[in-house]
This record gives C-alpha cells, sequence and structure tokens, in this order.
C-alpha cells in the first residue's frame, strides 16, 4: 500500500488532555467505567453512592465554550423536575473560562439528586476537547458528600501532555 500513515497521537490528531483529581479518604477509583476519570464514596449496600465523574468529548476546532454550554443545558433541562440553584458563567475550570452549575432533580423513585457540573472546552490544533466533571449524591447525604464533590472538582488539574 502506498500513501501516507496516520499516528495517534500526532499533530493531525492530538492527544487527549491529561487529567489528575484527588479524592478524600472514603472515596474510591471507579477503574473500568469508561471514563477518563472517576470515583465513588463508600456507602453502606443499598444507599446512593456519591460519585464524581469526568468525561472528555472531542469536537472539531470550531466548538466553543457557548457550544458547550448549551449541550450541558439541554441536558439538564431533560432531568427530571431540574431545579438549578447556583450558575458561574465564565467560571474559572482547568485554568480558564468555563461554566459551573449546580442543582438538584428528582431520582424517579420520590426522593431527590444534587448534582454539581462543571465544564471547560481546551482548545488543541484541529481539535476542541469538552471536559466535563459531575458529582452527584442523593439529596440526603448533601452533608458531608456535596462538600467533598466540590472539594474533588476543585482538584482537576491538566497535566502536561510531555510528563
Amino acid at each position: 500500500m502506498t500513501g501516507q500513515t496516520l499516528t495517534f497521537p500526532s499533530e493531525a490528531f492530538p492527544a487527549y488532555p491529561r487529567l489528575s483529581m484527588a479524592i478524600p479518604q472514603g472515596w474510591v477509583a471507579l477503574a473500568g467505567v469508561g471514563l477518563p476519570l472517576a470515583a465513588a464514596r463508600e456507602v453502606p449496600a443499598g444507599q446512593f453512592r456519591p460519585n464524581v465523574l469526568v468525561t472528555v468529548q472531542r469536537f472539531g476546532a470550531g466548538h466553543t465554550l457557548a457550544d458547550a454550554r448549551k449541550e450541558v443545558n439541554a441536558r439538564l433541562k431533560d432531568l427530571p423536575r431540574f431545579t438549578e440553584t447556583h450558575r458561574e458563567n465564565g467560571a474559572e475550570v482547568l485554568g480558564g473560562a468555563g461554566l459551573r452549575v449546580e442543582g438538584y432533580f428528582s431520582d424517579g423513585k420520590g426522593g431527590t439528586l444534587v448534582q454539581a457540573v462543571r465544564m471547560a472546552v481546551l482548545q488543541s490544533g484541529a481539535v476542541s476537547d469538552v471536559v466535563q466533571i459531575t458529582g452527584t449524591c442523593a439529596g440526603v447525604q448533601v452533608e458531608p458528600a456535596f462538600g467533598e464533590i466540590r472539594d474533588i472538582q476543585d482538584s482537576l488539574v491538566l497535566l502536561d501532555p510531555t510528563d
């Protein structure tokens, strides 16, 4: 076969962002769930497991923070009876302008889930990566789980790709 060879990662196909987050005692890694980073709080069997999930979605270079914000808003609107309690457009996420939204919604069983979402768009050559860190706990777990979720979100950092 003649032609060219395409390689990942390369200039045309940059590597995905390298990320790190710290979790407190009582939280464990959720490896093997198909996400770049995921953690959950250890709880007794039968209780909702507070969790923090990090996703990375790749788009073309023209994908903007405004585009990503619309997508997050649409997903939140689709949650059953979602009520927003906090929004910070332009919040610092991964060293740049991002989005921070918090609120609660019905768990479909008569209870409430509380959720915190932070999102940033990272430009890398011909691509844009939307990094989202979402933390969720049951309403009855807000103390102390929601504070821990926020601390984990605050700890998310972008690592140097050459390390």
